[in-house]
């Protein structure tokens, strides 16, 4: 019985993680897509403001610097996307025990196999649903 009840347990812990890092992921997505959007009015701008300034003798590129900045800046949100959906796989994959969490100081990472949250060490119950922690 107590067999049944860990394998539902970390079964509904498993759809916590995935689902919980799903909405998170697609939040992320949303945005690099909207990133991306704002880019490609960007560049068309600054194509629009090269156009009508190309004939002139007062023309210069300082005319789209600001558009560059800002297409500078949406990049660098798209790159910090990027890099949270890595780490919310690897977050998903310590979770579910696919590898084994290491922090910088080279301690393990235990999660809850219930709930899939962290829990800090020396914890014997889990902060979040109180399920008792392996040692």
């Amino acid at each position: 019985m107590a067999g049944i009840k860990d394998s539902f347990s970390k079964g509904l812990a498993t759809i916590n993680v995935k689902t919980s890092n799903f909405m998170e992921e697609n939040k992320l997505k949303t945005s690099i897509a909207t990133q991306e959007k704002e880019i490609e009015e960007l560049k068309f701008s600054i194509g629009e403001i090269v156009y009508k300034n190309w004939g002139t003798e007062s023309f210069s590129l300082q005319a789209v610097v600001e558009e560059l900045e800002a297409i500078k800046k949406r990049y660098d949100m798209i790159d910090e996307c990027k890099k949270q959906i890595e780490e919310l796989a690897q977050k998903e994959k310590q979770v579910l025990g696919n590898v084994s969490g290491e922090k910088e100081e080279g301690k393990r990472i235990k999660f809850c196999p219930k709930c899939g949250a962290e829990s800090k060490k020396g914890y014997k119950f889990c902060e979040r649903c109180g399920n008792r922690l392996e040692a």
